[in-house]
């Protein structure tokens, strides 16, 4: 059931004060009366949608995993500059979210998290890898992913000081080296 405009804007304003709180507490010290007096609703409205404050905080992760760009899938004879610019429109769109990332990957640091973001970006920006690769293409993937999320925090911790397309060059090059080997 399509959910209408009062139910969306009411899980929104959860959604916004839940992340407000987020920016200033650790998820543990956060009650449903913090996440009601922010947001403005009752707690039976807030439990009227949620179990816990753990489903709000998943269904927010699943928005922006859900969100995320999906690029075309990659033919066989892909090139560089294609893949470069799926890289791109990633990091633009982790830019365009900036806040939603910084808390979920920095500040949280949620390894349950982090886990579903490796995935979901496995399964939306899979590349091609050579079968001469010393490494079972899956590792090579998870080593990848792993690392293209750690040097992500330090990218939005330090403000973006790369645009998307040089950092998405960067993150080329380091996936060639680590799985060429």
């Amino acid at each position: 059931m399509a959910e209408n405009r009062r139910v969306k804007l009411t899980k929104k304003m959860m959604k916004d004060a839940v992340l407000e709180l987020l920016e200033h507490k650790s998820l543990e010290k956060i009650t449903v009366t913090d996440i009601c007096e922010r947001a403005d609703v009752n707690r039976s409205t807030f439990y009227a949608y949620y179990e816990s404050i753990g489903q709000l905080l998943f269904e927010i992760e699943n928005d922006v995993l859900n969100q995320l760009p999906v690029p075309p899938d990659l033919p066989k004879d892909y090139s560089d500059e294609k893949f470069l610019d799926m890289l791109e429109e990633f990091f633009d769109y982790v830019r365009e979210n900036e806040r939603l990332f910084r808390i979920l990957i920095i500040q949280r640091d949620s390894s349950e998290f982090n886990h579903r973001l490796v995935n979901a970006v496995m399964d939306k920006y899979r590349m091609p890898v050579g079968e001469g690769g010393s490494l079972p293409a899956r590792y090579a993937y998870v080593y990848c992913v792993n690392g293209v999320i750690g040097i992500l925090k330090e990218w939005i911790h330090d403000k973006f000081p790369l645009s998307s397309r040089a950092f998405a060059g960067i993150v080329l090059q380091m996936s060639y080296r680590a799985i060429s080997g």
